[in-house]
C-alpha cells in the first residue's frame, strides 16, 4: 500500500475499488479536471497487495518511467521518450526496459495493460518478461502478441509456446485494457493462461505444460519490445501498466480496468494539442478543421452553423469566437469537458474569394515544361470560375478539344520558350487576375531505342533493401547486367511515421510521350517491416498511396512522394502493382492498380483493378472500377499495338484480352469471350496458349497458381531477329519463389504455342528479379545508367555551361554568346541563335569561348539561344533566354 503521502506527491492511480464496482454496472464517471489543465489522477483506494510495479507514465520529460509502486522497480524509455499529459506515446522506435528479475522465481502472476493501439499488424509484442529469443534458440518468454491477440509462454522460442488466442481483436486508435493472468495448478506441474480484455476474459488455456518457474532469466524485460531482434516495436498509446505477482481474480479486473479507463479518458483529452494538427492559425480560421477524435474523442461547438461538430467551418459575416468542447469517454467513463477557443474570420468579400482561389493555383514544374499538365476550371478554395488565357496558344493551348482538356503543350523548335498564362477568377460579379509565367522546354528528336532498362524490386524480402527499387540493364533483352548488388538499391525510401511504409514494390517505369521525362511509380508496402506475409494483413489496412519519383535523364531523381490514388475507394485496404499508360486522345496518363475494398465489388473476390487519370503523377481524378472478376484480378499490365491494346492480368490465369477502347470498364464472373472491339475481350490465357500443365516447380504450369505480375514490353527494332514486330511477356514465378520467366511472341493476338514460346536464351542476372518492367532506351541513357549506377564507361554528359548577353553595335542589337567547357574532354560546339548560327571546333577542357552574333535589328524581343555540345562519346544540349532590347 501506498502512503498518503506518496499518492499526493505523484498523483499515482490505484484501484477504485467501490467506484470500480459502480462503473461496471453502466454508470458514467466524471473524473474532475480543470479545464485546459494536466489531468487529475483517478480516486485513490486500495491496492492488491501483489503488486509489483506500477508504471502510470504521468512524467513530463526524462528517461525515467517511476514505479509508483513502494518497491523502487523504476523503468528505463529506450529509443526517445514521448510523454503526453500522463501516456506515453509507443512510436515503433522506443520501448520501455523494466528492470531484471522482475518476476524471477514467482509461479504467478497478473500483467495489466492500459493501451490505444496503432498499426495492428507484423510481429511484434506489445510486452515480454523473460529472456531472448531467437529463430532457433531462446532463454524463454512471457508475452502478449497483440495483432492476433495471443498470450503465450515459451520455455525457448516460438517453437515450445504454449498459447492461447482471444476471438476478439484489439481495435486500433481506442483504449482498451489488456490483462493476461498465469498461475500454476493444483497438479504443480501445469499452468493456467489467461486473456483479459477490458476486464472480461476472452480467452483460457488450463493445460500450459509451461509454467512462470520455468524462466530462468529475467533480462529481457520490455513494455513495447519483443524477445526477437527482428521483430519491430510496438506503436500505440500506454496509459498504465501494472505487474502482480499474483493471478487476479476476474473481478479484480474488471475494477482496474474501470479505473484506469477513468485515466486515459482525461488524459486523452489533457493531450489534445489543436494548433499542432492544423496548419492554419486557430485565432484566424478560414478553413475547415481538422478535430481528434482518437480514443474515444467526441466535439460539440458554442455555434455549430459556424464550425460544426466534425470541424466544418462556415465562415459568418463577421470574425466570431466559437468555443469547441471536446470530451473522451473511455468505456462508459467520461472526461471533464476541456474547451478550445478559436476565432473564425468573417466570410471574405467576393473579390478576396477570387484572389485566394488565384493564389492556391499550383502547376508543377513552371520552369520546366516538357507536356501536357492540368488546368482547374474553379478555385479550390471558393470555387471561383477560372478562365484562362495564353501569351502563345500555339505552345500552351487553353481551350482544348472536344476530347483533351486544356492545358495541352507543343514544345517549340529551336529553343526553349517563354509562355505566360493569365488566369482570371470570378465569383459573385467579382474578379481577380494572376499571371503564371511558364518556360516550355524545346522540342525534344527522340533518337531510337535500342537497349533496355529493368526496374524491379528483389522481393525476398529479409532485409529493408529487398523491397527497394533495383535496376538493371541490356543491349539486347536477353542478358541483363544488374547496376548495383543486392542490399544497394537505386532508389529507396525510408519507414517514417505516417509517410509511407517504408519499403516498395511493383515499380514500374513510364516514359512520357515525348521522351526526356520519366515517372517511377510504385507500391508503397514493406512485407519485411510487415513481419512477414503470416503477420502483414497488407490487404486490409495496406496504404492506399503510391510511392512516385520522376526523372529527365534515369539518373537524377525528385524526392519519392506519395500520392493517394484510393484512399477515395470505400473500404480501400491497399493500392498495388501500379502501371500507367499515355492516350493520345484524351492527352493524359491512364492509372491502374489493383485495390482490395471489401463490399465494393459486383463479382466475388474484393481485389479488383481500378483506373484513374493524370497529367502529372500530382493530381488524379476519382477513381472507377475497371475490372471486376470472380476471382482476385491483380498485376495488370497494358501494352498498345496499333489502334489495339492489349493487357494481362492475375486473375487465377494470366489472363491476355484486348480492346480499342482503353478505359472500357469490365464486370463479369470470367473474361468476356466475344464482344465488339470497344470492348475487351479474351485473347487466351497463358496456361492455354501454352498449353502448360504440371507443377510450378516444374517450370510447365502457366496458371495463375504458379505465376503473377505479367509485364509487357517491345522489342527494339534491332532486337527482333527479322521479325516485323517481337513483344516480350514477363510472369513472376512467385510461387517457387523463383523470380521471373520471359515469354516471346511475334503476335499478341495470336493463339497459337507456335507464335508464342517461352524465351530460353535469357539471362536475367545475379540478383532475382520480382514484379517490375523493362523499358526500352537510347543508347546515350543506357550509357549514363551504366555510369552513373555501375560504374563502367564514360560519362555520356559533358560539363558545358553557357550564357548570352545583348549589346549594342553601331545602333544594333548583338547577342554574345558564351560558352564554358567543364569537362575534361574537348567539344565540338554548335550554338543557335534566331539569328544565325556559330560553331566553334575542339573547344578545349577549361576554356570559355565567346561569339558574337549580329541580329542587324536596333531592338528584339526576348528569345532562347540554343547550344549543342558533342565528343566522340557525350553531348550536351541547353537552352539559354535573353530579354528584351533596344538600342538608339
Amino acid at each position: 500500500m501506498m502512503s498518503s503521502e506518496q499518492t499526493r506527491s505523484r498523483g499515482r492511480r490505484v484501484i477504485a475499488g467501490a467506484l470500480g464496482v459502480a462503473l461496471v454496472g453502466g454508470l458514467s464517471l466524471t473524473v474532475p479536471a480543470a479545464a485546459n489543465a494536466a489531468p487529475v489522477r483517478a480516486a485513490v483506494a486500495d491496492e492488491p497487495a501483489s503488486l509489483v510495479a506500477l508504471y502510470d507514465f504521468s512524467e513530463e520529460s526524462g528517461t525515467i518511467a517511476h514505479d509508483a509502486s513502494t518497491h523502487g522497480n523504476d523503468a528505463t524509455v529506450v529509443g526517445g521518450d514521448s510523454w503526453n499529459s500522463g501516456y506515453m506515446q509507443f512510436t515503433g522506435a522506443n520501448h520501455v526496459k523494466m528492470p531484471n528479475d522482475l518476476l524471477a522465481g514467482r509461479s504467478a502472476a497478473t500483467i495489466v495493460i492500459e493501451t490505444s493501439p496503432q498499426a495492428l499488424t507484423g510481429a511484434k509484442f506489445l510486452w515480454n518478461i523473460g529472456g531472448a529469443a531467437g529463430p532457433s534458440s531462446g532463454q524463454g518468454q512471457f508475452f502478449i502478441q497483440p495483432v492476433a491477440p495471443r498470450v503465450a509462454i515459451t520455455k525457448t522460442n516460438w517453437s515450445g509456446e504454449q498459447t492461447v488466442t482471444s476471438p476478439t481483436k484489439l481495435v486500433e486508435g481506442q483504449w482498451q485494457s489488456v490483462a493476461a493472468t498465469i498461475a500454476k495448478n493444483p497438479d504443480g506441474t501445469t499452468s493456467t493462461l489467461r486473456l483479459f480484455i477490458d476486464g472480461a476474459q476472452v480467452a483460457e488455456k488450463t493445460d500450459s505444460s509451461v509454467n512462470l518457474t520455468d524462466l530462468l532469466t529475467h533480462t529481457v524485460n520490455y513494455i513495447g519490445k519483443s524477445a526477437y531482434p527482428a521483430d519491430t516495436q510496438y506503436q500505440g498509446k500506454v496509459s498504465t501498466f501494472r505487474v502482480y505477482e499474483e493471478a487476479l481474480p476476474a473481478a479484480t479486473l474488471t475494477e482496474i480496468a474501470a479505473t484506469d479507463a477513468a485515466s486515459a479518458a482525461t488524459e486523452t483529452v489533457a493531450a489534445i494539442d489543436l494548433a499542432a494538427v492544423n496548419a492554419q492559425s486557430l485565432d484566424a480560421v478560414e478553413t475547415n478543421l481538422t478535430l481528434p477524435t482518437a480514443g474515444g474523442v467526441t466535439w460539440t461547438s458554442s455555434e455549430p452553423g459556424i464550425v460544426a461538430a466534425d470541424g466544418t467551418v462556415t465562415q459568418p459575416e463577421s470574425d466570431t469566437v466559437v468555443t469547441l468542447t471536446a470530451v473522451s469517454a473511455v468505456r462508459g467513463v467520461q472526461s471533464t469537458p476541456r474547451t478550445f477557443p478559436v476565432t473564425v474570420l468573417r466570410d471574405p468579400a467576393a473579390s478576396d474569394k477570387a484572389q485566394r482561389d488565384l493564389d492556391a493555383i499550383s502547376i508543377a514544374d513552371t520552369d520546366d515544361i516538357r507536356s501536357n499538365f492540368a488546368l482547374p476550371a474553379s478555385g479550390s478554395r471558393y470555387g471561383s470560375a477560372l478562365t484562362w488565357q495564353s501569351s502563345s496558344p500555339s505552345i500552351v493551348d487553353v481551350a482544348g478539344t472536344a476530347q483533351t482538356a486544356p492545358g495541352i503543350v507543343t514544345r517549340p523548335e529551336g529553343g526553349d520558350a517563354k509562355v505566360m498564362l493569365t488566369v482570371t477568377a470570378t465569383i459573385d460579379g467579382e474578379t481577380a487576375t494572376r499571371e503564371i509565367a511558364l518556360v516550355v522546354r524545346a522540342a525534344y528528336d527522340m533518337p531510337a531505342t535500342t537497349d533496355y532498362i529493368f526496374a524491379h524490386f528483389t522481393g525476398t524480402e529479409g532485409s529493408a533493401s529487398d523491397e527497394q527499387i533495383y535496376f538493371a540493364t541490356s543491349r539486347d533483352a536477353k542478358v541483363f547486367t544488374d547496376t548495383r548488388p543486392a542490399g544497394a538499391p537505386v532508389l529507396s525510401t525510408e519507414r517514417n511515421a505516417g509517410e509511407g511504409e517504408g519499403g516498395v514494390r511493383d515499380p514500374f517505369l513510364v516514359r512520357s510521350p515525348e521522351g526526356d521525362r520519366f515517372y517511377l511509380i510504385a507500391t508503397d508496402l514493406s512485407i519485411y517491416h510487415r513481419g512477414g506475409w503470416g503477420n502483414a494483413h497488407a490487404t486490409e489496412d495496406g496504404s492506399t498511396e503510391l510511392v512516385i519519383w520522376e526523372s529527365t535523364d534515369l539518373v537524377n531523381w525528385s524526392e519519392p512522394r506519395l500520392s493517394d490514388v484510393a484512399g477515395e475507394i470505400p473500404n480501400a485496404g491497399m493500392a498495388w502493382a501500379p502501371e500507367a499508360i499515355w492516350d493520345e486522345v484524351t492527352g493524359q496518363y491512364y492509372v491502374y492498380w489493383a485495390t482490395r475494398a471489401d463490399g465494393n465489388t459486383a463479382f466475388g473476390d474484393s481485389v479488383d483493378i481500378y483506373l484513374s487519370t493524370t497529367r502529372d503523377f500530382r493530381t488524379f481524378s476519382t477513381p472507377v472500377k475497371w475490372i471486376d472478376r470472380e476471382h482476385s484480378i491483380i498485376d495488370t499490365t497494358v501494352i498498345k499495338v496499333g489502334d489495339w491494346y492489349y493487357r494481362a492480368s492475375g486473375d487465377g490465369e494470366i489472363t491476355i484480352e484486348r480492346s480499342k477502347n482503353l478505359a472500357a470498364t469490365t464486370a463479369s464472373a470470367l473474361p468476356a469471350a466475344t464482344g465488339t472491339d470497344q470492348q475487351w475481350v479474351l485473347v487466351g490465357t497463358l496456361q492455354s496458349i501454352l498449353q502448360g500443365s504440371g507443377t510450378c516447380a516444374a517450370g510447365t504450369n502457366y496458371t495463375g497458381a504458379c505465376l503473377e505480375g505479367p509485364e509487357f514490353f517491345q522489342y527494339n527494332d534491332d532486337d527482333r531477329a527479322g521479325a516485323q514486330q517481337l513483344y516480350g511477356l514477363l510472369a513472376d514465378q512467385y510461387a517457387t519463389g523463383r523470380g521471373y520467366v520471359p515469354f516471346r511472341t511475334t503476335d499478341l493476338a495470336s493463339t497459337s504455342n507456335t507464335v508464342w514460346s517461352k524465351a530460353s536464351d535469357v539471362n536475367l542476372g545475379a540478383i532475382k528479379k520480382r514484379h517490375g518492367g523493362i523499358v526500352p532506351i537510347t543508347a546515350a541513357e543506357y550509357q549514363r545508367v551504366m555510369f552513373h549506377y555501375a560504374g563502367v564507361g564514360a560519362d555520356p554528359d559533358l560539363k558545358l555551361s553557357s550564357a548570352v548577353t545583348t549589346r549594342c553595335v553601331a545602333g544594333k542589337v548583338a547577342l554574345a554568346v558564351s560558352v564554358t567547357n567543364d569537362d575534361s574532354r574537348a567539344a565540338d560546339v554548335v550554338i543557335t541563335t534566331p539569328f544565325g548560327d556559330k560553331t566553334v571546333k575542339a573547344l578545349q577542357a577549361g576554356k570559355t569561348v565567346t561569339q558574337t552574333v549580329s541580329t542587324r535589328q536596333s531592338a528584339i524581343a526576348a528569345a532562347s539561344i540554343a547550344v549543342q555540345g558533342t565528343a566522340s562519346d557525350a553531348s550536351y544540349s541547353a537552352s539559354t533566354f535573353y530579354e528584351t532590347r533596344t538600342c538608339g
